[in-house]
């Protein structure tokens, strides 16, 4: 049986955890950020095909409104270059806590060892 690890291995062993655990957080917020961005794409894309008079719906604090394409194309634009900029953040901060994470690793010589079952 392995001995019981000490009160400095647990720190290490919580940090590690919390430092995964925040780079599995920001992986997970930058695919939905692409996702959305994604969708904007979609809706711009279509959008720019259409005369700028025609009519079209946008969703605006859960009411839908109806404006002309001329005057929802660059508010839909607009949010998706935010998403953009957005998504370069995150992405940074993601590669920034990689960066430690894997420093954190090899400093402390930290195997993760998988169990079946994954438990």
């Amino acid at each position: 049986p392995m001995a019981a690890p000490s009160a400095a291995e647990e720190q290490i062993i919580q940090r590690f955890q919390k430092m995964r655990s925040e780079v599995q957080t920001l992986v997970q917020k930058v695919t939905e950020l692409e996702w959305e961005r994604n969708e904007h794409n979609i809706v711009v894309d279509a959008m720019s095909k259409l005369e700028s008079s025609r009519r079209a719906y946008r969703l605006v604090g859960g009411v839908l409104v109806e404006r002309s394409v001329g005057e929802v194309l660059p508010a839909v634009t607009r949010n998706r270059d935010g998403l953009e900029q957005v998504i370069r953040q995150f992405k940074d901060n993601l590669e920034s806590k990689e960066k430690e994470l894997k420093e954190f690793v090899e400093k402390y010589k930290i195997q993760v060892v998988s169990r079946p079952g994954g438990i």
